[in-house]
């Protein structure tokens, strides 16, 4: 095809390709006075060679000298490139091989000729430029012979075409701008926070994308659908018409912001977080919340009410002695209303939640100690649990504490003897042990100071005892009680007992009384009022520094003050505390007395 063309421009240029002198088969290709610039030749079948190596040929516009003989391969001769030549003699366009006749086609000399039609004498028959003789030799005198632009008499010289070959070909990518690469090249995908982009494997990555974006699209046509429908609440004009698909003139929705078309769904799927509406909620489901939260805030409610409720029955008095617990329940029905406005819900829970603390408020003031001269007495009650309380750890208490009047309830045989071996004898000689045989509930007094007149006092489920504690010259009256059953069990005869506990009265008792022991109470049931109504307080109470629960001892925060030591108003309070023992389901508590004592 490239010799089609070149012989193509030679005929519109009117230049006369190049012939050779001498007999085919010879061998021989001589130069021409006018030739201007190497020409190839090629064998019968052969493609145009260009030159293996040296630069490019460039065209020669002065006579050339006449050459005979076989054509120099490689260089020429003065410097000059030279092409390589075919074995065959002749022009290329004179080959019986050349392209065009090898396609079954007329060569391209025959079908153009040297002399086109307009442009001067036609070809004779037997002219080397015609279909005549190829081999006939043509000299510069010839009559089939024309000089390179002569296209008539005194036609002006042509600019002549260049070769093909003779300049490389220009860079079709020159000033061009690369092509564009897919699509996920020129768009990748954007990482999310919920979605990471794995490089590694693009199947795996494409698969979440596709993915994100299915949720992005769902999102964006949430966030327009209150815009949408704003729109046909107000009758926007330009809201697209269902008759048709809708168009990029459309008018912008109400709030301001640009319709989306797929093509925008390349956007940065962050970039309008900040102004994201807010979405409506379901009505039903916050009416179902707010039920759900009305019903738990009733419950905790009944919870606190049973604070009111005088009754030895179990559904009662656990969760009379739990009730602090409903602060730690209350708060996620608070927090949960206070956010979703269920203003109904969130009243009764934060009255349920602060009431038993106002039951107890006076446990954070302190009352006055009684004026003039007072005996600083420490008194420790320990629960015996049956027997099973450690008795070292109840001596290295009241060590150190130093307490002056130690009682123990829920003694037992062995856990006597085992205090005496341990050496609280040496600490507070022993006073009173009412424990008989395999009993398991009996009652201990250890005291360092004199305590006259003890007896035991009768009508009570469990034994208790009674007496009168001397002090330089106070006379204090002191009764050792416990109530029958458990923390939050208590038994059959604990209403009774309590009772008749509320109305104790120790003979010769003249500068006040106390009782101690495991009195099965807490602050905040109706019981430990009816005490409080006979001139009772408790030791922690009067002392200011906050309640001292003492049960159950293996949790990190006791829940219940289940044992306690009741003043009557004549005796002050200076100091209460707690003591872990082990064995013991209860704390030991311990509390400073002030005794007027002058």
């Amino acid at each position: 095809m490239r010799a089609e063309r070149e012989a193509a421009e030679r005929a519109l240029t009117g230049e006369q390709p190049q012939h050779p002198q001498g007999s085919p088969g010879t061998g021989e290709h001589p130069q021409y006075s006018s030739h201007t610039g190497p020409q190839p030749h090629y064998g019968t079948g052969e493609q145009p060679v260009r030159p293996a190596t040296g630069p490019q040929p460039t065209h020669h516009t002065g006579p050339q000298p006449h050459r005979t003989g076989p054509q120099p391969t490689g260089r020429q001769q003065g410097g000059q490139p030279g092409d390589q030549q075919s074995n065959r003699p002749g022009n290329w366009f004179d080959q019986p091989g050349s392209v065009g006749r090898r396609r079954g086609r007329p060569n391209v000399s025959d079908r153009l000729g040297n002399n086109p039609a307009g442009r001067g004498t036609p070809s004779a028959p037997g002219s080397p430029t015609g279909p005549g003789d190829p081999g006939t030799p043509v000299t510069p005198n010839s009559p089939g012979h024309r000089p390179p632009g002569a296209v008539g008499t005194g036609a002006p010289d042509r600019p002549k075409a260049p070769a093909p070959w003779d300049d490389p070909e220009p860079d079709g990518n020159a000033g061009r701008r690369p092509e564009r690469g897919p699509l996920e090249e020129r768009f990748p995908a954007r990482p999310t926070g919920s979605l990471p982009v794995d490089r590694t494997d693009r199947n795996d990555r494409t698969d979440r994308n596709d993915r994100a974006d299915r949720n992005d699209r769902a999102d964006r046509t949430a966030r327009a659908t209150p815009e949408r429908d704003a729109e046909a609440l107000l009758g926007a004009p330009g809201r697209p018409s269902s008759a048709g698909p809708p168009t990029r003139s459309a008018a912008a929705p109400a709030s301001g912001r640009a319709p989306r078309f797929p093509a925008d769904e390349l956007d940065d799927e962050h970039e309008d977080d900040h102004d994201e509406p807010d979405r409506p909620t379901n009505p039903r489901r916050r009416r179902h919340v707010g039920l759900w939260l009305t019903a738990i805030a009733l419950l905790l409610g009944l919870w606190t009410a049973t604070m009111f409720v005088d009754s030895a029955s179990p559904f009662v008095t656990v969760p009379a002695g739990l009730v602090p617990l409903v602060t730690i329940c209350a708060l996620p029905v608070i927090a949960i209303g206070v956010g979703g406005k269920h203003f109904v819900s969130t009243g009764i829970a934060a009255v349920a939640a602060l009431l038993p603390w106002a039951m107890v408020a006076g446990y954070a003031s302190s009352r006055d100690v009684p004026a003039g001269t007072t005996a600083t007495v420490r008194v420790m009650t320990v629960d015996g649990a049956h027997g099973q309380a450690d008795a070292e750890d109840v001596v290295a208490a009241v060590n150190s504490y130093a307490a002056d009047v130690v009682v123990v309830t829920g003694l037992s045989t062995a856990l006597a003897h085992d205090l005496s071996t341990a050496g609280l004898g040496r600490v507070a000689p022993p006073l009173w042990a009412d424990v008989t045989g395999s009993q398991t509930d009996g009652v201990g007094v250890w005291s360092r100071l004199q305590i006259t007149d003890l007896k035991a006092v009768d009508g009570f489920a469990k034994p208790a005892v009674s007496g009168v504690l001397e002090v330089k010259d106070a006379k204090v009256g002191l009764t050792v009680a416990q109530m029958a059953g458990g923390a939050l069990l208590p038994g059959r005869d604990w209403r009774s007992d309590l009772t008749k506990l509320s109305q104790q009265k120790v003979e010769g008792a003249e500068t006040g009384s106390f009782l101690v022991g495991n009195l099965n109470l807490s602050p905040w049931q109706p019981a430990y009022r009816m005490f409080e109504k006979a001139g009772w307080e408790d030791a922690a109470d009067v002392a200011g520094k906050g309640l001292r629960p003492t049960w159950p001892s293996w949790s990190p925060l006791p829940v219940t003050p289940a044992d306690h030591l009741l003043v009557d108003t004549r005796i002050g309070v200076s100091a209460a505390a707690t003591v872990n023992i082990g064995g013991s389901s209860h704390r030991a508590l311990v509390a400073s007395l002030e005794i007027p004592a002058g």
